[in-house]
């Protein structure tokens, strides 16, 4: 495969829910209103419900008594991520170590489809990690994409290299093709944190999909980066790549955790 940038696109298009006015949107959600299966309920009444089309694409939509306060779209993706200490920062994101044979190998922000459910109490549990890229960019291979602009690491200084750099180091410093950083737990503050990150990941698969429910095309691709696999949806004008192609983008972050958790902690009644 060439190496390829597609255009800019929403977190929508990537599930094949692309709309292109808040009145389309605001349709789009009263259509799947009515289809949403509720997952859980709290005390004061406020439910979190789930819609899925067959294709895997997914909304999560927290109604209470005014109506739709949230809606999260997501992905249909296997459980195949260990999150360990899970806990809400804000109103948007929750933050998470991904743990990789009893060791974090990286910290995300991200948005999860249980997000009001969770507390102040730290969880753990396996978890589908899926990423919206509505830009994306396609190398060739891990070479490729070490030797492109997109490997670079933003901020490096591209003078000459220092003399104690080390000499086995790339310069200037470049990202792996299998790297990621949570750009947005940058934040000055955890209220400021975001459910967002730079995903660099050789693709394992990938195919494209047709959502029911308006017959718009996505693709997903199961991506290998930093130690774990995340399953990564796109517009559906992109192509579909090939094995061992190199996925480059700058990424939404959703997906749903099985929470460990003592039962008498919860405070949400839930629906498997």
């Amino acid at each position: 495969m060439a190496d390829k940038v597609f255009a800019m696109a929403s977190n929508l298009d990537c599930l094949g829910l692309g709309v292109a006015t808040a009145e389309e949107f605001a349709d789009l959600v009263e259509r799947i209103g009515p289809r949403a299966s509720l997952v859980a309920r709290t005390d004061d009444g406020t439910e979190l419900l789930r819609w899925e089309d067959p294709s895997g694409a997914r909304l999560l939509l927290t109604r209470g008594k005014r109506g739709i306060t949230r809606v999260v779209p997501s992905f249909g993706g296997e459980r195949v991520v260990r999150l360990g200490g899970v806990r809400r920062v804000n109103g948007e994101a929750a933050v998470a170590d991904v743990v990789v044979d009893g060791e974090m190998v990286t910290r995300l922000g991200i948005e999860l489809e249980e997000l009001p459910l969770l507390g102040d109490s730290s969880y753990e549990g396996a978890a589908s990690v899926v990423a919206l890229a509505p830009e994306v960019r396609f190398l060739a291979d891990a070479e490729a994409f070490a030797a492109s602009d997109f490997s670079l690491l933003a901020g490096a200084d591209a003078g000459p290299r220092p003399e104690h750099f080390d000499e086995d180091l790339p310069w200037p410093p470049r990202l792996a093709a299998e790297s990621f950083i949570p750009t947005g737990m940058f934040a000055s503050s955890e209220e400021g944190l975001r459910p967002v990150g730079l995903l660099n990941g050789v693709v394992r698969y990938a195919e494209r999909r047709t959502t029911m429910l308006t017959g718009q095309e996505f693709v997903v691709v199961r991506v290998r980066s930093a130690g774990f696999e995340v399953d990564v949806c796109l517009p559906g004008g992109v192509d579909v790549p090939l094995p061992g192609v190199v996925l480059s983008a700058d990424v939404f972050l959703t997906g749903s955790v099985e929470m460990v958790l003592p039962v008498a902690r919860r405070r949400w009644f839930l629906r498997r």
